[in-house]
């Protein structure tokens, strides 16, 4: 977020969610823990949604960077050569 913070004028952290999954914490309180790793970024804004293309095609955003949550989604989204 804080690398994002630097490279572009504004950035929106947008959680995604499937309203029939459980995810490890509630929504809420992980729009609550983002918004306060977000304190003192004023160009950082967090919002949630349900659809990626559909919120980045409503709000204008022309470019995603997406976070990677623990080096195991890494490992498994983008698996190394053997």
């Amino acid at each position: 977020m804080r690398r994002a913070a630097l490279l572009f004028d504004e950035v929106v952290v947008c959680v995604m969610f499937h309203a029939n999954k459980t995810g490890r914490l509630p929504i809420t309180e992980r729009l609550d823990r983002l918004r306060a790793a977000a304190t003192g970024l004023s160009n950082v804004t967090v919002d949630s949604h349900t659809a990626l293309v559909d919120y980045c095609h409503g709000a204008g955003i022309d470019v995603v960077v997406r976070g990677v949550a623990a080096f195991t989604t890494w490992t498994t989204k983008c698996p190394w050569p053997a």
